[in-house]
């Protein structure tokens, strides 16, 4: 969408490590002063590569002494992932690469308004359906948010890669009898790129104390798991300080890894795989499928969506639990953490055309893709989605009907329900108001009506174009001066400062709303007493 930065003009930029090297990297100048705006370091690994031999194994830490001296010029290529036939979510059928442990950074140029103990760090960990995906886009290239021309807060942005669909998720007993703790791939991928960035980010004058985890989607559900591996394991690293969440919470407990046995057992049946075979033997010949082979094999799957599973190590079985008891909430409040977390105002669409169910018995399958199996009942006499509701309809009102049930089903449960579920059971178990920042985009730029109908409102995803805003997509003077106003209070969020006057948080019921016009009003959320229906019911249902 809208113009892509050039890198072929840009300056080199080099940074000498104490002990490990030389980086070398590109630098990017602010298109209105001329001036170096920020640096970038692509393709800068956190861990050893998992392809072929070690697909489906936990990545491998890199030792303190290895030596990154190399070019970090340009982006990777995208973890391999299936295409998608609608052309509403361009995931095209393009060059991949397995190689996927490395993370983007992207460093302010000038230390003009760098804080004392250096800038803060925002890991940002992209969404896509934990499908989809790619950490090496132009929309991270946000020069003018690094200038000081614009800006006095600013802060390190790191993308890492991770391992997507069947690479990343991909369970079963198999995998655990190689190894307990083969499950979740691209989970532990994530938290390998946190741990990487917590150790080594002061060399690039970031501050470890200082970190922020977030992400939009996928992103924003793995940022929750994230914080939950660190809420369950006080002993590990404890890097998360705020949590930004982008349009996903969690209010279903995962999959358990013998729930999603039927995955992989079909798997291993479509691809003619004796069955009686050893777990290793089945592995190895999983492990030899050429990487295009798996991205074109994906969408045959009767269940083709891989995700998340309750392995009683990254993901405990006592989330939902906890959460509905407080005990969760209360681990969140002893974190002392501050949380930023919001929507935009039409989030069921873009869910409602994944897919998407065209026949009453599919709805029950693709609803599962996403939940397990034991609450799909429940939600479905929830939304009034059951046989009996769909009876007389023509085929075509049967298929719009379809479409919107399901988009209600998944997109309050990915975003407005479960947002609202967690954040109700936070303050009933004291956690502090004025630490939950909440949100609600209306607003989108002119440039995006090439590219989304009108109608659509702001669909799901699209408010990256606000929270990575770049002049050269196409805004106008009046949108660039209203993008900023709404921008400095978030930066200010990402900079630890604890008064923040143009957000208020006084009430958890209210959001601070992004107009269309570009302005803001504080109001009433309306969605508030439906989400804490649907997610209490749906807790409920799963203790």
């Amino acid at each position: 969408m809208g113009q892509t930065i050039s890198t072929d003009n840009c300056l080199p930029y080099s940074l000498e490590t104490p002990k490990n090297g030389k980086l070398s990297g590109i630098t990017f100048n602010d298109p209105k002063t001329g001036k170096p705006a920020c640096h970038r370091l692509a393709q800068v690994p956190y861990a050893y590569p998992c392809e072929g031999s070690t697909r489906f194994t936990l990545p491998k830490e890199l030792p303190n002494d290895y030596d990154y001296t190399g070019e970090y010029k340009e982006f990777g290529l995208k973890c391999p992932q299936p295409s998608v036939p609608n052309p509403h979510f361009r995931y095209l059928k393009s060059p991949s690469k397995e190689v996927i442990q490395y993370s983007n950074i992207w460093i302010p140029a000038s230390d003009k308004y760098k804080p004392e103990g250096g800038w803060p760090v925002l890991i940002y960990i992209h969404g896509g359906w934990l499908q989809y995906n790619t950490p090496n886009t132009d929309n991270f290239n946000v020069v003018e948010m690094f200038s000081d021309e614009e800006f006095m807060n600013k802060f390190i942005l790191v993308v890492p890669g991770y391992r997507l669909n069947m690479f990343g998720f991909l369970s079963g007993k198999e995998l655990l009898e190689e190894n307990p703790l083969n499950s979740n791939f691209g989970f532990w991928d994530q938290r390998m790129a946190m741990e990487w960035t917590y150790k080594n980010i002061n060399v690039f004058g970031g501050n470890p104390e200082k970190i922020s985890v977030g992400g939009i989607s996928a992103g924003s559900y793995s940022t929750f798991f994230q914080l939950a591996y660190e809420m369950y394991h006080p002993e590990c690293l404890q890097i998360i300080k705020q949590c930004c969440f982008f349009s996903n919470l969690v209010y279903i407990q995962p999959k358990t890894i013998e729930e999603s046995q039927d995955q992989f057992d079909e798997i291993i049946e479509k691809l003619n795989i004796d069955k009686t075979l050893s777990s290793h033997e089945k592995l190895e010949k999983l492990r030899e499928l050429d990487t295009n082979f798996i991205e074109d094999f994906i969408p045959t799957l009767t269940l083709h969506t891989f995700r998340a599973v309750t392995d009683n190590h990254f993901i405990s079985p006592k989330i939902i639990e906890d959460l509905n008891s407080g005990k969760f909430c209360q681990m969140m409040k002893d974190k002392k953490l501050r949380i930023l977390n919001g929507e935009v105002d039409n989030e069921r669409y873009k869910y409602s055309l994944l897919n998407t169910p065209t026949t009453i018995d599919e709805l029950p399958i693709q609803v599962e893709n996403y939940y397990p199996r034991s609450v799909v009942p429940t939600l479905l006499d929830l939304y009034e989605a059951n046989p009996e509701n769909f009876e007389g309809l023509s085929e075509p009102e049967l298929k719009e009907k379809l479409r919107i049930k399901y988009g209600a089903i998944v997109g309050d449960g990915q975003v407005y329900s479960s947002a609202r579920g967690l954040i109700n059971k936070l303050v009933e178990n004291g956690f502090p108001a004025e630490d939950i920042f909440r949100y609600r985009i209306s607003f989108r730029a002119k440039w995006l009506d090439e590219h989304l109908e009108k109608d659509w409102k702001v669909p799901h995803g699209a408010d990256l174009s606000v929270w990575f805003y770049n002049v050269r997509k196409g805004y106008t003077e009046k949108e660039r001066t209203q993008l900023n106003k709404w921008l400095v209070p978030y930066l200010k969020f990402l900079n630890f400062e604890k008064q923040i006057e143009e957000w208020p948080t006084s009430d958890v019921k209210k959001i601070r709303l992004f107009r269309e016009d570009g302005t803001e009003e504080y109001m009433q959320d309306p969605d508030w007493d439906w989400g804490v229906k649907v997610s209490n019911t749906v807790y409920k249902s799963q203790v």
